[in-house]
């Protein structure tokens, strides 16, 4: 007598490596399969909606306490504090104590390093001083030119060159992570004396507001949005007693949802254009609408208006800005797998049944369509979902078991490291989502999805055994054979079988319970599953462990063993 089980219809694919007795199955092309699946673009329509979460932690950000990544924090990891920078660019200009190197030949041969000295000037022999103090880079070689042929007038060539800059301390004071005076080269950027001060303080320090002061005045304002954003950064040149005084963090936002930046982003005054903090945030592509949480005076406030519109609104302190997008779908991409010679994607529109699919398909003389397959991301997900809950509860089972004595309490140890092991293992299950088809005749009654994979099976004339036999294998199908005959040939049962549970997988994925087997009929393009049986003397959750094993080798046409 035969009972046929369907677990909702699904299948599963589980990996292979490092699973115990596991043994994989046959049946058409299932690497194309697989590959439709993980190019398809459709997203989840059956599944529960997950509650919403932070999104994930980002490298080298800090995080606001409610777990939000700060914009500009990521500047900080001792990047730039390792890297001093002693070079020149032509707008630098020179400094007491930077060291010049000159090159005279002709009537008069001579190479030096010469160092400027207190007065700015550089000395050189038979010359006399030159004044080079606030020179530029650029304009040196020509100036000490000028000055030799002063003496010089002809038969005389000159090559200067700065060498190296004079060091220079520079103070990191305000809201820093460790204020004080830093050491570094005159040609070192604001970034490099920051990082040495161990970057700005996340949660009092702003990003917008840094200035640098010589004699207690300004001598330049940097924005480290305007780096991140556009790259610029105002080249400083350093002198002994500067200070780098970062302000008070200013007011904040923040920006969540379809968007590659989110986090808490700073803005100067008391509002700030969305559309400037949205170019910060960067929406991804397909972004719709926009909307903005207020709280004020212990209310709080909503407002939702389209993408387009965000250039005429300006945000406030402590507003959420959450980024989402609504597509309404107008046509649906369903890809063809298997045996066929039609395009591998089709295009339907909105709401069409598998049978248009059928219409498009271009069929070939081995393809099975009466076994038709159809795969469906949003059932996979649902499945996955079905499955962690089972597992849920056994290691919950596991954990909270009691022990009478101390050693039923060992035993129960070395029992539960091989069940948690199991159920590690069982986790990495990642399912396909078949739909089973009651008959392609019926096909006008099932509604298509966006990213449905319909796989078609060819012909078959083999018939596979796997799970707990001694030699599983792929046999030709012979008509009158009956279960116990393909077994034998597969070298027979394992000692930990359970030989009056067998399953039998029909071509079409519909998965029937056979018991012993006796009296079954056998098709081509069946496989044959032989599940392992737990001692119910040696194991706790013997009958637990029993369907967990049963549900994924229905799910997934593999066994897993302890």
């Amino acid at each position: 007598m035969t009972r046929s089980i369907r677990l909702l219809g699904f299948v599963f694919l589980v990996p292979l490596s490092g699973l115990l007795h596991a043994q994989s199955f046959v049946q058409g092309d299932t690497q194309i399969v697989e590959q439709a699946r993980q190019e398809q673009l459709a997203p989840v329509t059956s599944a529960p909606t997950p509650p919403k979460t932070q999104p994930p932690a980002r490298q080298g950000f800090s995080y606001t306490k409610e777990g939000l990544p700060i914009f500009g924090s990521q500047l900080f990891q001792g990047d730039f504090k390792d890297a001093s920078f002693n070079g020149f660019n032509p707008d630098y200009q020179i400094g007491i104590g930077d060291s010049i190197h000159l090159m005279v030949w002709g009537a008069l041969e001579t190479s030096l390093d010469l160092k400027v000295d207190a007065q700015g000037n550089i000395f050189i022999p038979k010359i006399g001083p030159v004044a080079v103090l606030g020179v530029r880079n650029a304009d040196i070689n020509k100036l000490i030119n000028v000055r030799i042929r002063q003496i010089y007038k002809e038969n005389v060539e000159a090559y200067a060159n700065l060498r190296s800059t004079q060091t220079v301390k520079v103070f990191a004071s305000g809201s820093v992570v460790k204020p004080g005076l830093y050491q570094g080269f005159a040609s070192d950027s604001a970034l490099y004396f920051l990082d040495k001060a161990g970057g700005i303080d996340p949660e009092r320090g702003s990003y917008l507001n840094i200035s640098v002061l010589r004699g207690g005045k300004p001598v330049a304002n940097l924005s480290l949005y305007d780096f991140l954003q556009k790259g610029t950064l105002p080249i400083t040149q350093f002198r002994d007693g500067d200070v780098i005084l970062v302000g008070s963090r200013g007011n904040t936002v923040t920006v969540q949802g379809e968007v590659n930046n989110s986090g808490r982003f700073e803005f100067a005054g008391a509002q700030s254009p969305l559309d400037q903090l949205l170019s910060l945030a960067s929406p991804k592509a397909g972004v719709t609408s926009i909307s903005v949480r207020r709280a004020r005076s212990g209310q709080s406030h909503a407002l939702t208006f389209p993408l387009e519109e965000a250039s005429s609104y300006h945000v406030e302190p402590g507003d959420l800005v959450e980024v989402s997008s609504h597509n309404i779908p107008k046509t649906i991409l369903v890809t063809i797998a298997g045996e066929h010679e039609g395009p591998q994607n089709i295009v339907l529109p909105y709401g069409s049944v598998l049978a248009q699919g059928l219409d498009k398909l271009t069929l070939s003389p081995r393809s099975n369509l009466a076994s038709l397959q159809v795969f469906r991301k949003s059932v996979a997900d649902r499945q996955k979902v079905l499955l962690n809950q089972s597992l849920d509860n056994l290691e919950r089972n596991i954990l909270n078991a009691h022990s009478s004595s101390l050693e039923e309490a060992k035993l129960r140890q070395t029992e539960s490291e091989m069940l948690l092991a199991f159920i590690k293992r069982a986790r990495e299950v990642q399912p396909k989502g078949q739909v089973l088809l009651e008959s392609v005749a019926k096909a006008d009654q099932l509604p298509l999805e966006d990213g449905d994979i319909l796989y078609i099976p060819a012909q078959s004339s083999l018939v596979t055994v796997h799970g707990e036999v001694k030699f599983p294998n792929t046999q030709t199908y012979r008509p009158r054979d009956s279960v116990a005959k393909y077994i034998n040939r597969a070298g027979g049962y394992t000692t930990t079988a359970n030989s009056k549970e067998l399953i039998v997988i029909r071509p079409n994925g519909a998965i029937d319970s056979i018991g012993k087997g006796s009296g079954v009929t056998l098709g081509p393009g069946d496989e044959i599953i032989v599940l392992p049986k737990p001692d119910p003397k040696g194991f706790l959750f013997a009958k637990d462990i029993s369907t967990i094993i049963y549900q994924i080798a229905i799910a997934a046409r593999v066994v897993i063993g302890l």
